[in-house]
Formats: C-alpha cells, structure tokens, sequence
C-alpha cells in the first residue's frame, strides 16, 4: 500500500508512510474493543460473520477507487486520474478493512466451539465416518488456504496491475466467505451467544468505587463484615485503596439485596483483580514507544527497498522477500528464548520475560542504527547520480546498490517483534488474572497500535524541528532519495535508548508477584 500511494498517488514519502501508519495503527488497537463486544453483546459467529463481510466489501472498494475503473475519465495510473470520488472509496475501503480485520478476534474461540462439538459427536458414533464426513466447506477452505498462499507469495508481487491485485484479493475474500456461509447447510454452526467479558468487571469496579466515593474506607480493610468477600478468600492489598470502596457493603439495604446490584457492589477478588491490571499500566508508555519502531518495517523500510536494486543476478526479486527474512529471525529467536528459559530452573524462569524485553529493545537499537548506517550509504550512492534526485526521476535509471542491504535490519526488526510478543505476552499472563488472558495479545497489539499511529506525529514533530537546524531543509522531503532519512533512523535510536532506561526503571517497581525473590533466596538470606 505505501509502494501504491508514492507510485500512483504520488504522494510524498512521509504523506503516504502517515496514511498507512494511522490506518495499521488503528486496525492494530480495534480489536480490544471487538473482543470486548462479542464477549458482551454479539457472540462469535456474528462477530465472524460481521468481519467477513466488512472486510469483503472494503476490499471491493478498494478495488473500484483504482484509476480503470474511472468510467469516462482518465484511467490511467497517474495521480490525474485520482479524483474525489476514488480517494473517498479509499480512504472508506481502507476503514471497512480495519473494522472487517479487527473482528477476527472471534475466529479462534469460533473454532474452538466448533472442535468441542466434533469431540462430542465422535464420542457418541464411529471416528472413522467422522473422518470420511468431512463437510465440502472444510474442503473449499482448505484448498482457498493452499491456493491463496501460492497467489499471494509468488504471483501478486509480479502483476503490475493495482487494479487486478486488489482484485484477486477481493475475490477470495469473497470465495472465503461464500465457504463460511455454506458451513450453514452443509455443517451447522455451534452457535454460543455472548459468555460476558472480564473488561466488565474491570468497569463495574470503577463504577462501584465511584459511586461509594463518598464513604471512608474501615479501619480492618479485610474485615469480613463489612466487605462482599469471595469465596477464595482474598485479601485486599494496601494498593490502590480508592478501588476498595468497591466492596464496602453500604449498611443499606440489605446485603442479600446489594449483591444483586452488580454495578453498585464487588467482590475482593473482582477488586484485586482490577488492581492486578493497572499495577502494570505503566509499562503501557514502553509498549507504545515500541510501535515507533514496528511501524518502519511496513513503510520506510520498504520505501527505500523500492529505489534500490531489486534483482538478484538475473532475476527479480520481490520486496516482500524481507518478510521472510524478519518472521525466520523472529522464529529462530523465538526457539532459542524458549529453549534458554527451560534450562533454567522453575524459581527462576519467572525472571525470563523481563530480561527477554530488555534484550528485545536492545535490538530495536540496533535495528535503527543499522538502518541509518545503510541509508546513508544508498544517499550517497544517489548523489552521484543526480537524476535520482528529482521528484519523478526517469524509471532507466537503476540504483547500483542491491536492496539485500536491507537484510540486517530486517532481521534485526524481526528479533525485535518476536521477542516482544512472546515476552510481553508471558508478563502479562503473570500479572494479570487468569480471566484476562483472551485479552492480553489484544492489549500488547493494541498499545503498539498506538505507537504505530504516533508515528506520524512523531515524523511531523521531527520535521518541524530539523527546519530549525543549520540547513533550514526539513529532513522527510518528497521523495526518499531527497530525504534524510537516516538522520530519522538517529533519531528513533535514541528514542529507543531512552525507552529501554525507562522500561529498566519501570521493572524495577513492578508488582511482588511479577519480581517476587525465589523461595529459596528467602531461606538462604534467613
């Protein structure tokens, strides 16, 4: 989509990587809401019918706002042709996809629903039929997996045609749900309605503790009488105390009658858990400080792949090549933190994922020093060509530098994503209530969603501050090879180094649970 806007649009670099970063940023942080409201209100199967759907026709219209669909007028791929009526069916297909994306946060637990009906029928008739009985939607659909795989990694890339590749994608999503619709006539849904979210609760004790803020907290903050205790029989910690209110029960009415009113009264076990949530809150800031740096990877990064060689002796290579380079570093790193925190004993692998995060921002680092160092280089070899340097430079004349330089700091980025999903995931598992563990890729993505999306502020501030420099030239021009770039690269590395000695700072005051001394510790030091 960023190749698609600087190339057809013809948008400046920094105009198009902000289109496109606001747009995943928002798509990023969308799901938390839709999780919560298929919880809540919708159930699984419509949350999946909605997306389905809504991502069918935002595709559609993604496809009808490309220039040779404009019936009359100039269909061309040039930004002449991209009048109103094309940037409005984008900019809408671009929010149906996100609202059709996030949604999908239902597919899993739909499919769960479905395994624990086929486990019970195969327990009441012969597997072996089960097995032969395989419905023709499992069959479509698992041949429109294997197809579009083909399609989307070894012939989308080589069409030069906007127009067709959205198109093909159009049409699967529309194959896709066709598929899922039959699943109605041919294998009828388990179709649950809505369990009820643990982001309620988190809501009903705000609710609770605001509406008793008027009353004094007692003098036994664990006195069985006057609080609505659970049946684990937690205590209430000295954190947090304003939140305790929440399970004051009120002299009246009656207790019988105060419990039924769920949005006036809570348990201690509902109130530490909501305590349990926010105690890590402060570790949200390094989160979205981490979105600065995923969100290169979808847009200057590969900008700068798209004005470099692309062949590989002979042969073209498709810039989506880096993609793989960065999910096998992400995998490779994967294995061996997992293999690392097995070897070490169970008292101690609760230590893991904060030194693992750490590791992580380290790499994000060097993520942006590589970047920098690199781009400097291609600017240089750009400057002694100086045709390169115009706003629409003759498409003859080839970069003499291989876009494979970009392979470090792809990986580099890769090392960075994956660490951080797996760590931040086994963090949050940790401190946060069993309850809340659906939520917590949700919130990991989200938060870097919102850093995703502050990076346009972030390219906006800095631009507007190097126009103060020396040179008085904004550094993001519109071109990538009349920007700096790299001193952009600079910048987000000391961003980084700062979000690090925050993040360093931050863990040290994490909750007991989380940063707790080993048992053993304890009775050495006795």
């Amino acid at each position: 989509m960023q190749t698609y806007l600087t190339n057809v649009w013809k948008l400046s670099v920094s105009h198009a990587a902000g289109i496109i970063n606001v747009w995943n940023g928002i798509s990023l942080f969308l799901p938390i809401p839709f999780a919560f409201f298929a919880d809540s209100f919708l159930g699984n199967f419509y949350t999946l019918l909605f997306s389905c759907s809504v991502d069918t026709i935002g595709l559609m219209f993604l496809t009808v706002s490309t220039p040779p669909f404009n019936i009359g007028k100039c269909n061309k791929y040039d930004p002449e042709c991209i009048g109103r009526t094309q940037k409005t069916l984008f900019y809408i297909s671009l929010a149906l996809m996100s609202l059709g994306g996030a949604s999908r946060v239902s597919q899993f637990p739909f499919f769960e629903e479905q395994e624990e009906k086929q486990e019970d029928e195969a327990m009441n008739s012969n597997i072996k039929n089960k097995i032969c009985d395989c419905s023709i939607g499992q069959q479509l659909g698992c041949l429109l997996v294997v197809v579009a795989t083909i399609i989307g990694g070894f012939v989308l890339p080589f069409i030069k045609s906007w127009s067709i590749k959205f198109g093909l994608t159009a049409i699967f999503s529309l194959v896709a749900l066709f598929v899922f619709l039959s699943g109605l006539v041919w294998h009828p849904y388990i179709r649950k309605g809505p369990q009820g979210s643990p982001l309620t609760t988190i809501i009903r004790v705000f609710g609770a503790a605001i509406h008793k803020k008027s009353k004094e907290l007692p003098e036994d903050h664990n006195n069985a009488k006057n609080l609505y205790m659970s049946d684990d029989n937690v205590q209430l910690t000295r954190s947090l105390r304003c939140l305790d209110k929440a399970a004051i029960i009120l002299p009246t009415p009656s207790e019988d009658e105060q419990k039924k009113l769920k949005w006036h009264l809570c348990s201690v076990r509902e109130v530490e858990d909501t305590k349990a949530c926010l105690q890590l809150a402060p570790l949200w800031i390094t989160f979205i400080l981490c979105g600065l740096v995923s969100s290169l990877g979808n847009t200057y990064f590969l900008e700068q792949a798209n004005h470099m060689n692309q062949k590989l002796g002979r042969l073209k290579v498709t810039i989506l090549i880096f993609y793989l380079f960065s999910s096998g570093a992400g995998f490779i790193f994967r294995y061996i933190y997992s293999t690392f925190k097995g070897w070490l004993p169970e008292n101690y692998q609760k230590y893991v994922p904060i030194f693992g995060i750490a590791f992580a921002l380290i790499a994000s680092i060097f993520c942006c020093i590589t970047a920098a160092i690199v781009e400097n280089r291609r600017l240089k070899v750009i400057r002694s060509i100086p045709d390169l340097l115009k706003d629409n430079p003759p498409k003859n004349i080839k970069i003499p530098m291989t876009m494979f330089w970009l392979v470090p700091q792809y990986m580099l980025l890769g090392v960075f994503t994956g660490i951080t999903d797996t760590c931040f995931e086994e963090l949050f598992k940790t401190g946060y209530p069993s309850s809340m563990n659906k939520y917590m890729q949700y919130f990991k993505v989200g938060l870097t969603g919102i850093g995703t999306a502050a990076s346009y502020l972030s390219v906006y501030i800095v631009g507007k501050v190097s126009e103060r420099g020396a040179t008085r030239k904004n550094w993001f021009q519109h071109t990538i090879n009349q920007s700096r770039i790299d001193r952009y690269y600079w910048t987000l590395a000391v961003i980084s180094s700062l979000n690090l000695f925050l993040y360093i700072f931050i863990a040290r005051m994490l909750p007991k649970p989380i940063l707790e001394p080993p048992e053993q510790e304890k009775v050495e030091e006795s």
